[in-house]
């Protein structure tokens, strides 16, 4: 669209302006476009991640006992390992007591013996 004076009309001027302005725009806006697609890209990542952490604290709260329910099983079982004490200190009892009765029984069978040991060799003498 040159003349041969290498003059060219307002119009063409306009024109080739106006398609450069055009296709610096269109450049632009594919930058920004590009720089959004990434900025999105990056808020989804850190977004997942956020939701993988909070998805953690769920499972954490979900699956970790309670402080109060943890210190009544405990109390529960402190009851129940109190209650087996006694059970057992009452069968220790009982056996030292089989055992006194065991052996004063065994004294006074001893005795008895001797006693009649002791008749029996008077008798024998006299």
């Amino acid at each position: 669209m040159l003349r041969k004076s290498n003059k060219i009309t307002l119009r063409e001027y306009v024109d080739v302006r106006f398609d450069a302005q055009k296709e610096a725009v269109n450049a632009a806006l594919a930058a920004a476009q590009k720089a959004v697609d990434k900025s999105d890209a990056a808020y989804e990542e850190r977004f997942r991640g956020v939701n993988e952490f909070r998805n953690a604290l769920g499972d954490s709260a979900r699956l970790n006992m309670p402080r109060t329910e943890a210190e009544q099983q405990f109390k529960s079982l402190a009851e129940k390992l109190e209650k087996l004490d006694e059970r057992l200190a009452a069968r220790e009892n009982r056996g030292e007591g089989k055992g006194a009765a065991l052996s004063l029984i065994a004294s006074v069978v001893a005795v008895i013996a001797s006693v009649v040991a002791i008749a029996l060799a008077i008798r024998g003498i006299a």
